[in-house]
């Protein structure tokens, strides 16, 4: 390794440094939304811990982790602050562990192609350990409004997340005065001008299949949550948006609907099992004269203690005909994990209410409409949005358009509601799909496929949208390649990280 990062920089200065890093990596997300910010932090993380032990390397990456998830994840304090105390700290912990195997890999000659992989690593076991994980803060997510973004229909998140710790290596080589400096160089700007290129590319000929899509946004009297009458209130508002919604589309020159997204929670008692609020539904479909993607909360097989968050294609004439569960759920967001043990002794986690229970199956609807009969219709509820297999499920198994439905309600004017809406730009953009984002009271809109935002709502009002969607059935090879190419990224990772270790075993042997 080049002698700039040979020498370890003093401990106070190492701190300061990790410190500065996980700012850094922060402000890359919504809605700051400094791109080069990560590509910063990941090259000041690796400056601070190379040089060093493990476990002072591990103790700089958590300081790094805890400085990011205050800027992007404080949003969780809504729970009460113990529940982001526990969060932040322990997803911290995950960068501590990225600090310690960043410093291993730097001892190789391929630092600048392996520690990259580190990123990965930590990202995949992030986001699906423990419960399923928490896969939020991915560098893949800083990337929509730069070119490294562009990537994402050819190797996904988890390969942009890879190239933008590469880039930033690379960015780390620039200060040699040997002769890398220049293929890094080159290398830099042929990732960059890559993505240029690649956003010229057409995943899908233009279609002329069009479907008329209204999407309504009720909004919610959140001074009336917990009162007897919220429940009832909340899907009465959907039906009177939905009314202004038609008599829009009415008494313009817009094309008639094919159907209506209400967002999720949008019933927040089951429909299926209360009558008053299956009465409001099918009157909002039967005024609208054609289904609506109901998002609702519904009992679970206890329905006392649990439920379930569904999404349900309510025909006009039939009611509910297909009924998608949602799948992935947050851990002290959705469910409690140990829920008999932390319940007695942490009693803000009643604020969850019942037990939810997770579904099975890819989010796919057949959703019938007067001139599709075979249409099928992806959804992916909230926080799935941050699951890579979730969404590619959708498009795997015959969707033809994309549906994001979300409550946000608990964490209105907090750091999430931006960062939601970033993520669907970054599905749309790596399906190459346009994906309505129904919100309860929150940001809702269009995201075409390039990630462009059209018709956003504002937060905590009213609000319908009619959109035209062009209905596709293509994929992008990130689809394909990408869960293939985690693999393979964690894959040589590891192998990397025990060539590692065992070459300084071998060292520390011939010494002695």
């Amino acid at each position: 390794m080049d002698p700039l990062l040979r020498n370890p920089v003093p401990d106070w200065l190492a701190a300061v440094m990790a410190a500065l890093a996980g700012v850094a990596l922060g402000v890359g997300f919504a809605p700051i939304d400094i791109w080069m910010g990560p590509l910063v932090g990941v090259a000041m993380l690796t400056w601070a811990v190379v040089g060093r032990g493990f476990w002072a390397s591990v103790a700089l990456g958590s300081l790094a982790g805890l400085a990011m998830n205050l800027v992007t994840i404080q949003w969780i304090s809504v729970l009460g602050t113990a529940v982001a105390a526990v969060l932040i700290i322990f997803m911290s912990t995950w960068t501590g562990l990225l600090g310690g195997l960043v410093a291993v890999l730097s001892r190789q000659r391929l630092w600048a192609l392996s520690i990259p992989g580190a990123w990965v690593l930590v990202e995949q076991l992030s986001g699906s350990v423990p419960f399923g994980g928490f896969p939020w803060n991915r560098l893949a997510y800083t990337t929509v409004d730069q070119p490294l973004g562009e990537w994402l229909p050819i190797v996904g998140s988890v390969g942009v997340s890879y190239l933008v710790a590469l880039a930033a290596h690379l960015l780390l080589m620039l200060p040699w005065r040997g002769g890398r400096r220049l293929p890094a160089l080159v290398a830099g700007v042929a990732l960059f001008a890559g993505g240029v290129v690649v956003s010229l590319v057409p995943f899908a000929q233009e279609s002329d299949d069009h479907l008329t899509v209204g999407m309504v946004q009720g909004n919610v009297n959140r001074a009336a949550k917990g009162t007897s009458f919220y429940a009832s209130q909340v899907t009465n508002n959907h039906l009177s948006e939905t009314i202004f919604l038609l008599a829009r589309n009415r008494a313009t020159s817009e094309e008639p609907l094919d159907f209506v997204v209400w967002p999720e929670n949008a019933t927040d008692v089951d429909p299926l099992s209360d009558a008053d609020t299956r009465a409001t539904v099918d009157l909002a479909a039967g005024l609208a004269d054609v289904p609506i993607l109901v998002g609702a909360v519904m009992d679970g097989p206890d329905p006392i203690t649990e439920r379930q968050t569904s999404a349900l294609w309510w025909d006009p004439h039939d009611g509910a005909s297909a009924r998608y569960d949602k799948r992935n759920l947050v851990p002290f967001g959705e469910w409690i994990p140990f829920r008999e043990v932390l319940l007695p002794r942490m009693p803000i986690l009643e604020q969850i209410g019942r037990q939810s229970i997770p579904g099975e199956g890819p989010g796919v609807l057949p959703a019938p409409v007067a001139d599709r009969p075979g249409l099928v219709v992806g959804g992916v509820i909230c926080f799935e949005l941050a699951w890579d297999s979730t969404v590619y499920d959708t498009v795997r198994h015959g969707a033809e358009l994309l549906v994001s439905q979300s409550n946000t309600n608990t964490y209105g004017a907090t750091l999430q509601v931006p960062q939601q809406l970033q993520l669907n730009r970054v599905r749309a953009m790596e399906l190459r799909r346009d994906v309505v984002a129904s919100t309860l009271n929150s940001t809702s809109a269009l995201i075409e496929s390039d990630g462009d935002v059209v018709g956003l709502t504002r937060e905590f009002t009213a609000a319908n949208r009619t959109f035209a969607i062009p209905a596709a059935t293509h994929l992008t090879p990130a689809v394909v390649v990408s869960p293939w190419l985690g693999w393979a990224i964690v894959a040589g990772t590891v192998a990397a990280v025990i060539g590692a270790v065992a070459g300084r075993f071998r060292r520390d042997a011939a010494v002695a």
